[in-house]
Order: structure tokens, then C-alpha cells, then sequence
């Protein structure tokens, strides 16, 4: 008899249910009932014809739900165990893997690495889930390489609705408003969408900018612009998740206006450093022709005698020589002090 997979029936004590069949050969009385199935058996024969007429594996489905009404003491340490089995058993296979091939790093295949540099060219951070999660298998976006543009899949959430469409191989030069169209106008009998379809050129279309943080705030898009120009500065996670507004709704998020494109870098001008002392600069003067710019010495074109005074004048008030008197200095050139 299979003692682990099959336990002895809890009501044998009740004379009414002892005196049940087995369900299996219907001749003797049922001593046992399997935690798998609920079937009544009554030797070790019929146990193991049950589980093959039944594909049964003589165990309970550990992870099938249990209402709240009938949770109990035992259920609770089964589910214990499980616990604590997955986590013995993902800390082996972590310890084996890190054994044999070192450290572990995720590659991304060909495909959604050329993906990921493309959205990266268009300032998009675009954030690949693992394979198995909904969400990853969901995701048709690809980007083709012969056209050079990428198909996106994206999400549309009409807002006050619980209305959710989806849209595959959506090309990122089609606008917003041709995309939505379709899909309001191809459902008109639709109760929820029929005020959206009312005011199709009034709609307000949201972006979340940080798809990672729930408080993040949200971007709002142009109906009429191409997807490319709108998803800039935006981290997404898979595929755009779109909020469809109607413009008289009200909203409780945060929007932000769109960043705008970075400006070169230029070194600041710094107009309080000290300059050099007893220095005459020289100015470049450029003629309205075409002859190239020649540079002037300012120190040719003084006045002789007007020179003579400022350096006598200098050398009785102790300034060094070649340090000129600020009201003295001719237009066009520059004090240092």
C-alpha cells in the first residue's frame, strides 16, 4: 500500500461512509481516498488502477486555491512547505550555476538588442522583461532593419472604461489620431467608446514618463505628431501604455511639459577673474569687404604727446609703467586692474 501518496480515510469512524465501495471495483468497502482526486479505493490494486485510468498522480494539487471558509491548520504547513522547498530549491540551482559557469549574465538575443539600440537612438529606454512574464509575451514590437523604423505594439486605456485594446505592428511615423480612428470607428455600437468617437479630435492622450515608479508623472501626446517625436525621454517597459482621456475628464496625476532637446555645452565667462596687470590688449577690427582681418595695434595710433603726459602723469602717482589712468585710455581699449 502507498502510504505517502495516499492516506487513510479520516472518516472511517462514521459507519455510513465506511460502508461506501471502493469506486474502482465496486465490490469491496472503500478503505482509502486519494489526496489527489477524492477517490474512494479499497486495496492497493485498485490504487493503481485508478491512476492509470486517471493519469493521477496521488498527490494534492499543492497550489490549487482554497476559499478562506476552508482554510485550516493543515493546509497552512502545507503551504509552508511549499515555500520553503521552492526557496531550497532556487538556492541550489543558484549555488550550481554559480559553481559551474561563473558569473551569470542575461544576453539579450539579436533581435530585441537591434530593438533596444534603435529606441536608444530615439532617446526611448525601453526595458525587456524576462521570458514567461505576460507582458514579454504579449509584445510584438520589432524594429526593421531594411526600412529602418520600428513596430510597435501598444496598449490603449479609455479612461472611466474598462475598455483595454491592443495594437501590433503599429509603424512609428503613423500619428496617433489614424491609429485610434480605426479602432473607434470600427466599434460603434460600443456603448463606453461612443463618447470618445463623439469628440475624436478633442482627446487627450497620457504617456507615463517613468514606467518603473507608480507616482511617476505623466507626458501629455500630440494626436497629430508621429510616435517617433513623442516617446523621447520616456523609459517604457515592453510596449507605450496610452491613457485616452476625454477633454472635459479630470485627472489626479502630475503632467510635465516635454523636455526640450539639449543645447551644446559652452564654457561660462567668468567676469570676475583678475586680468593681467600692465597688459594693452589688441582688438581685431573686420572691414565690411572681403580683405582678410587685420590687427591693429592700438599703441601706433596714440597721440604721441598725449602718451608723453599719461606716462609722466603715471610715474608721479607711482603707477607701474605701462598701467594707464581709466579716463585717460582711448576708445577700444580695455583697463586691467
Amino acid at each position: 500500500m502507498e502510504v505517502e501518496e495516499e492516506t487513510p480515510s479520516s472518516s472511517s469512524s462514521n459507519p455510513k461512509q465506511s460502508s461506501s465501495l471502493c469506486e474502482e471495483c465496486s465490490i469491496n468497502p472503500s478503505k482509502y481516498r486519494c489526496p489527489g482526486c477524492s477517490i474512494r479505493s479499497c486495496s492497493l490494486a485498485c490504487v493503481k488502477s485508478h491512476k492509470t485510468r486517471t493519469c493521477c498522480t496521488g498527490k494534492r494539487p499543492r497550489t490549487q486555491f482554497v476559499p478562506l471558509s476552508q482554510f485550516d491548520e493543515n493546509l497552512l504547513i502545507s503551504d509552508y512547505n511549499l515555500l520553503e522547498e521552492t526557496k531550497r530549491i532556487a538556492e541550489s540551482a543558484k549555488r550550481k550555476r554559480d559553481g559551474s559557469f561563473g558569473q551569470f549574465y542575461f544576453k539579450l538575443p539579436f533581435k530585441l538588442k537591434t530593438l533596444k539600440n534603435a529606441a536608444a537612438r530615439q532617446k526611448t529606454h525601453l526595458l525587456l522583461l524576462p521570458n514567461g512574464m505576460s507582458k514579454r509575451d504579449k509584445n510584438q514590437t520589432y524594429y526593421n532593419q531594411r526600412k529602418n523604423f520600428i513596430s510597435w505594439t501598444i496598449e490603449w486605456r479609455f479612461h472611466s472604461t474598462d475598455v483595454v485594446l491592443v495594437d501590433n505592428g503599429v509603424d512609428e511615423n503613423t500619428n496617433l489620431c489614424s491609429i485610434i480612428e480605426k479602432h473607434i470607428k470600427a466599434n460603434p455600437c460600443n456603448n463606453q467608446l461612443r463618447p470618445f468617437c463623439e469628440q475624436l479630435d478633442s482627446l487627450r492622450f497620457f504617456i507615463r514618463k517613468n514606467a518603473k515608479g507608480t507616482k511617476s508623472p505623466f507626458r501629455e501626446l500630440d494626436i497629430k505628431a508621429p510616435i517617433s517625436q513623442q516617446l523621447a525621454n520616456t523609459i517604457i517597459v515592453e510596449y507605450p501604455v496610452i491613457h485616452v482621456f476625454l477633454p472635459s475628464a479630470s485627472y489626479d496625476f502630475e503632467i510635465i511639459d516635454d523636455v526640450t532637446p539639449l543645447s551644446q555645452k559652452s564654457e561660462p565667462v567668468n567676469d570676475n577673474l583678475p586680468s593681467p596687470k600692465g597688459i594693452l590688449y589688441r582688438e581685431e577690427e573686420v572691414e565690411d569687404d572681403n580683405s582678410d582681418p587685420h590687427i591693429l595695434d592700438l599703441m601706433k595710433y596714440m597721440n604721441p604727446e598725449l602718451a608723453m603726459e599719461l606716462s609722466e602723469s603715471n610715474s608721479k602717482q607711482g603707477v607701474p609703467e605701462g598701467l594707464m589712468v581709466e579716463e585717460e585710455l582711448e576708445e577700444g581699449e580695455i583697463p586691467s586692474f
